[in-house]
């Protein structure tokens, strides 16, 4: 064991490259990071709640004695969001841009880059106000969002003798990932005035921002490590394909 893990070290060489091939390097990562990002993401809050309310007394004669009996009843009541945001296809043209921050060598030959990559995204979002079976209102917003993925990586580049002729092997890691909310704009409200004018203002702090951009940055940096050692296989290429760069 120890004997071939031996050898796949010295099978494997780290090669010096600039850092425009470093940088073309990262386009493949920073595309698979933003499809680590849900394609579709759904999901309510307090949606279909309801609140118990007195509904009267039933009364009815048992012989000569009167009986009552005190009613309940669920009424809809508190205000219902539901929602759907939804990240175009990456593949399709402008969908996801990429843009290189910064560059640094490490002292072991590896590249450190900062990068940002911008994607729109749409949404959906309902919202109605209840209030002990009353409702004040429902509201529909629609409209695009534009988010950021802000990633901090290292990646090394090898030869591998064990093919001739020799592949090139690249091994990014991520050292730091972060997505923000870069701006968004509402297309279309069904209905506005009063209480709803505020609705679709905390739709997007509790919906877009604390549902969506929080629960992603609590594990996006272990997913995307996860992806690339899925990917082992297409972080392979030929030596001539690096000389083209």
């Amino acid at each position: 064991m120890l004997n071939s893990m031996a050898g796949l070290v010295e099978a494997q060489q780290i090669i010096s490259v600039s850092e425009s091939q470093a940088k073309d390097s990262m386009q493949w990562l920073a595309t698979r990071a933003m499809q680590e990002v849900p394609a579709v993401y759904q999901g309510d809050k307090d949606w279909g709640d309801t609140k118990r309310i007195w509904a009267g007394v039933r009364a009815k004669f048992d012989g000569l004695k009167l009986k009552t009996h005190r009613r309940f009843k669920e009424v809809n009541h508190g205000r219902w969001i539901r929602y759907e945001i939804k990240l175009p296809d990456v593949n399709t043209p402008h969908a996801a841009t990429t843009t290189i921050q910064s560059a640094k060598l490490t002292d072991d030959d590896r590249w450190q880059i900062g990068s940002i990559t911008e994607s729109t995204m749409h949404f959906m979002a309902k919202v109605e106000h209840w209030n002990y079976g009353i409702k004040l209102y429902s509201v529909t917003v629609t409209g695009h969002l534009r988010v950021q993925l802000q990633l901090t990586s290292t990646i090394g580049l090898y030869l591998d003798y064990t093919e001739v002729p020799p592949a090139v092997v690249a091994e990014p890691i991520v050292e730091g990932a972060k997505l923000t909310l870069a701006s968004f704009e509402i297309d279309r409200v069904s209905k506005i005035g009063g209480d709803a004018a505020e609705a679709w203002g905390e739709v997007m702090q509790e919906v877009i921002v604390e549902r969506f951009i929080e629960s992603q940055n609590d594990r996006i940096v272990a997913k995307l490590n996860q992806a690339i050692e899925k990917k082992r296989d297409k972080l392979r290429f030929s030596w001539s394909m690096l000389l083209n760069h």
